[in-house]
């Protein structure tokens, strides 16, 4: 005979309380005993439950319950004996609690008794109690919605599916388990895969091995994306109307020391199929969950698929797109408020953190933190990093930072202790020339390396034409510059067209940053090639420019007339305060302007809606860039009007920033003429005084790429991906999924400053939560240590960013942040 100890462990071994697979569906732990046929109901968040019903006599032959909304649907199960008791639900009411009673009968575990109560106090029951019982409650914000156990005639186990009283929007993207080993370079789709997308083929090159996969995307733009080599015998698949893939098989192994994919599949909804490679031991098969479909690929790569995993997509979910409607206000009907793709681009190599005073109740303005006796700006989403009075750009380094500065102190002092030695190069060589090619050739060949070293470590290049541009900086200076430039200095006789090299380098160096930028646009006209050749970077499109906020005001448009009535409302609003409290000082007016409405609101609003014109004859990219100079051109106005009563429409805002560019470019130019560095180390000093990020205002609901800026750089973090909503519990989640060979620790970074550190061993998943009221209006920042050389920790190998917005819907962020070997 069983003892009751026994017994009891095994029903503890039977117990399951567990987060269920769906958004806003949990499992409550269930009783009863091991026998019967398995069910559970495919409950959904959202729903609407009007009436419950037990059917039980000495025991519990079976348990009904009946859904309204938002699809009609009935979940019964057990037998049909039994007197039935059914409880109604009045409107608002539900299902909170489950109480169990359980026994023997003929060596099997029953259900013998059944209780269920309500939020309005309301319960029913039916059956005979025992003394093994146990009671379930749903959890805040949740109902009863379904069950799940084991059963036939009557119900053995039950265990209640709680799901959330409100809809829950369930999640739209998912990842398969990845295959393959830690080599080559880690490749994402994630940040370009879009809902309701129409893959239109597939393509797999691969002989005794896999070199490389190719998806491509006809809707709802054009994309292919190509992830490994350039080898193998090619194998495509196009997919028809209807038809998309939603199963992949993958066989891996060793070659040369390396973990390699070896074979591959791709199968689709009519029972089509494509591969290519040479099967092996190793193998995995993996499916779209029902209602996905696949979407992108992930893992790693480089001459061959060295790692792969499928990014599954689910059918039907409408894609939020920026120009969709979402309310309508005094300036008109609103698009999204997404932060976008530009407000995070840095303009130069650091920026010095601008500082006020604090209020006269010791209150900083948003976006600023109290430092001993000022209130410093919290590092903005375009220089992230904190570094002492100084803010950089992601992925950048402090140190380095503070390294290249001192090096051109250090490099300033060189030169004017070696004179001597300048001076005899002077008389070796017969014309001034020779003096200049020597000097200005060495100086730029060292500048060069320390671009590169800040290239790589800011970049962190993934696509092919960046890594092209990494290279041919690393070969071109270390192979061919570095040499010149001695043999020149030596008086040596080189090749003439070794020669210009050196000297033509930083011409190169802009010649191939306009290609890139602006690509056949430059040999449209003859006066693009002759701007481009006279050092401006004017190129004729007006789709490409930045827009002022005065010429929108000229124009007769309707983002014209909102702007020209914002400023009205900007400009009456000081005034008010002002009036209002005529003793107030700078500083209180500017905290209370900060926490006003119209900033955090309707500034962001109404900028935010010129997009609709902008996007007509912009670029994406453009657009944006101009919605943030609108931004930042009410901000200066605001500040003018707060200090001096008077502004200038921000006039010069524009000119500021481009007055900056010229200067730190005049001063690269003017450096390779100067020997002795001190213009190339005044160029080093020339940078921006940063403010916070502001007039983001409100964010509306997308992914995180769109919505929040999610931005990584270098491989990290490479892949990941989430969800931001402007109604929520306040939660931001961050789920950590390590695919590293080594444990790292993640540190958390708010407005430039360390909030948290979190210890992610390798090949697990940890979740990590703190609330948007805590981070709201800043910038998060995610680095990590991870061991590296002799075990030692380093915080290289890559970076995420992203804003995190207010909302006085709670907000709710869910991120998958992707742990990657780098």
């Amino acid at each position: 005979m069983i003892t009751r100890a026994l017994l009891l462990l095994v029903l503890v071994l039977l117990a399951v309380h567990e987060a269920y697979s769906a958004s806003g569906v949990q499992r409550s732990e269930s009783f009863g005993g091991p026998h019967g046929t398995e069910f559970a109901d495919e409950a959904v968040s959202g729903q609407s439950i009007s009436s419950i019903t037990i059917s039980a006599g000495e025991r519990v032959d079976s348990v009904t319950i009946e859904i309204t909304a938002p699809t009609a649907a009935t979940f019964a199960h057990g037998g049909t004996g039994g007197t039935k008791n059914t409880l109604k639900l009045g409107i608002g009411e539900y299902i909170t609690s489950m109480e169990a009673h359980w026994g023997k009968k003929r060596g099997q575990t029953r259900i013998f008794y059944l209780n269920f109560g309500t939020s309005a106090g309301n319960s029913v029951s039916a059956g005979t109690q025992t003394e093994e019982k146990g009671s379930v409650t749903a959890p805040e914000g949740y109902q009863l919605g379904g069950f799940f156990g084991q059963g036939g005639d009557e119900i053995d186990l039950l265990g209640a599916i709680w799901t959330s009283i409100e809809a829950v929007a369930e999640d739209p993207e998912t990842l398969s388990e990845v295959y393959g080993g830690p080599h080559g370079v880690a490749f994402s789709d994630m940040s370009t895969v879009k809902f309701g997308q129409k893959l239109s083929s597939v393509t797999i090159r691969g002989e005794a091995r896999i070199d490389a996969v190719t998806v491509q995307v006809t809707k709802p733009v054009e994309s292919t994306w190509n992830h490994g080599g350039s080898g193998g015998e090619e194998n495509v698949l196009a997919l028809g109307s209807g038809e998309y893939i939603n199963s992949m098989e993958v066989h891996w192994g060793k070659k040369s020391r390396r973990t390699h994919v070896f074979y591959l599949s791709f199968s689709t909804s009519e029972g089509n199929s494509v591969s290519a490679g040479t099967k092996t031991e190793d193998s995995a098969t993996v499916t779209a969950p029902e209602g996905f479909q696949l979407g992108g690929l992930f893992g790693r790569a480089e001459d061959e698929v060295d790692q792969i995993g499928a990014i599954w997509t689910r059918m039907g979910v409408k894609p939020a797109l920026l120009t969709d409607t979402m309310s309508t206000a005094w300036y008109g009907a609103n698009i999204r408020n997404w932060v976008g793709p530009t407000i995070g681009d840095s303009k130069d190599t650091a920026c010095y953190r601008k500082t006020l005073p604090f209020d006269s109740k010791g209150v900083c303005p948003l976006g600023y933190s109290k430092d001993d006796d000022n209130c410093v700006t919290q590092c903005p989403l375009s220089y992230p990093v904190e570094c002492y009075a100084e803010c950089i750009p992601q992925n950048d380094d402090c140190a380095v930072n503070i390294l290249q500065k001192v090096a051109s102190v250090i490099g300033v002092a060189f030169n004017a202790a070696t004179g001597g030695v300048f001076k005899t190069i002077w008389n070796t060589f017969k014309t001034a020339k020779r003096v200049y090619m020597c000097a200005s050739t060495v100086i730029s060949v060292i500048k060069s390396l320390i671009f590169y070293l800040r290239y790589t470590q800011t970049t962190a290049p993934q696509g092919d034409v960046e890594q092209m541009l990494t290279v041919a900086y690393q070969t071109d200076v270390v192979l061919i510059d570095l040499p010149v430039a001695v043999a020149t200095c030596l008086g040596i006789k080189v090749s003439p067209k070794v020669t210009n090299t050196g000297f033509v380098i930083l011409i190169v160096e802009n010649i191939v940053k306009q290609v890139i930028t602006n690509g056949e646009e430059i040999i449209q006209s003859a006066t693009n090639v002759i701007d481009l050749l006279t050092n401006t970077s004017a190129i004729n499109a007006s789709d490409t420019s930045v827009t002022e906020l005065q010429d929108f005001m000229d124009a007769n448009t309707s983002c014209g007339f909102e702007l020209k009535q914002l400023t009205d409302r900007v400009i009456k609003s000081v005034n008010d305060i002002r009036n209002k409290t005529p003793d107030a000082a700078v500083d209180d007016m500017r905290v209370t302007m900060s926490e006003s409405s119209l900033v955090l609101n309707d500034i962001p609003s109404v900028t935010n809606n010129c997009m609709k014109e902008m996007l007509a004859n912009k670029t994406h990219n453009a657009a944006f860039e101009t919605r943030d100079l609108l931004r930042k051109t009410f901000g200066v106005i605001i500040d003018q009007l707060i200090e001096k009563s008077t502004t200038d429409m921000g006039k010069s805002v524009a000119e500021e920033e481009y007055m900056l560019e010229v200067a730190n470019l005049g001063l690269t130019v003017l450096g390779g003429m100067d020997p002795t560095g001190i213009i190339w180390m005044a160029s080093q000093f020339v940078q921006p005084i940063c403010g916070p990020t502001s007039y983001i205002g409100e964010i509306d609901d997308g992914l995180l790429y769109d919505s929040l800026g999610l931005t990584t750089i270098d491989e990290a973090f490479e892949g990941s991906y989430g969800w931001w909503t402007k109604k929520g519990d306040g939660t931001v989640k961050l789920i950590f999924e390590s695919t590293d060979t080594k444990d790292v620790t993640v540190v958390i970074h708010s407005g430039g400053d360390d909030f948290a550190e979190v210890d992610v061993a390798a090949g697990t998943t940890v979740e990590w939560e703190s609330t948007v009221e805590k981070l709201q209006d800043k910038s998060l920042y995610l680095d990590r240590w991870r061991p590296g050389l002799l075990g030692l920790p380093g915080s290289g190998g890559g970076s995420l960013v992203m804003w995190i917005p207010r909302s006085a819907g709670g907000g709710l962020i869910t991120m998958h942040v992707r742990i990657n070997v780098s």
